[in-house]
């Protein structure tokens, strides 16, 4: 059954590449260099969050303000980068997944090429991560809803003492040093672990 399953995604993917390939070449295929176009998008994704956070106020009122004033009082420059950051993101991680695929049903992930299937998957957690840091920094309803439900998922883990969800029900149980935890988790602690894992992975 599994055989059959690959042979057909195999099938699928050989088409769609080949479609790809009529279209843009075999140089300028975006299946051939899903890797690469995801590095390239976490660059944007960088140098875009970089920009956003020496606007970005730390703090439980003033993080949705701040996006307020970035994405609406500064148009032109700000609401650019943040439409940039978004952006690159989810392209980041739809070729990322899409190369995850196609290494997959390519059978590349044993063998010679054991070392980049172990460094390449523990990158999608980390980027999980930075995705769920880089919503809850926004702070809108969106970010609080999932604030919420990422917090009642962890309280089944077995190793807190206390139910972490029960900090985000108001404005009032959180604290400002929230906000800088996030902030240093999303733009300098797992990036800088992103970056490591991307050169080994590379190598």
């Amino acid at each position: 059954m599994a055989t059959t399953l690959r042979q057909a995604s195999l099938k699928a993917l050989t088409r769609i590449e080949d479609r790809f390939t009529q279209v843009f070449g075999t140089g300028c295929n975006p299946f051939f260099h899903l890797g690469a176009l995801t590095i390239y998008f976490f660059w944007i994704v960088l140098i875009s969050g970089l920009y956003l956070f020496a606007f970005f106020e730390t703090s439980v009122y003033g993080a949705f303000q701040s996006v307020e004033r970035l994405t609406h009082d500064q148009w032109w420059l700000g609401g650019v980068m943040r439409s940039l950051h978004r952006y690159a993101s989810d392209a980041a991680v739809i070729t990322m997944l899409l190369h995850l695929i196609r290494e997959f049903v390519r059978d590349r992930y044993r063998g010679v090429r054991w070392y980049s299937w172990l460094t390449g998957v523990p990158l999608l957690w980390m980027v999980f991560l930075l995705g769920i840091t880089g919503y809850w920094l926004v702070w809108d309803m969106l970010a609080q809803y999932i604030a919420l439900v990422s917090a009642e998922y962890m309280d089944w883990l077995p190793i807190f003492t206390d139910p972490i969800a029960r900090n985000f029900i108001s404005q009032e149980a959180l604290s400002d040093r929230f906000f800088t935890l996030m902030g240093f988790l999303h733009l300098l602690g797992i990036p800088l672990f992103l970056v490591f894992g991307i050169w080994f992975h590379i190598m």
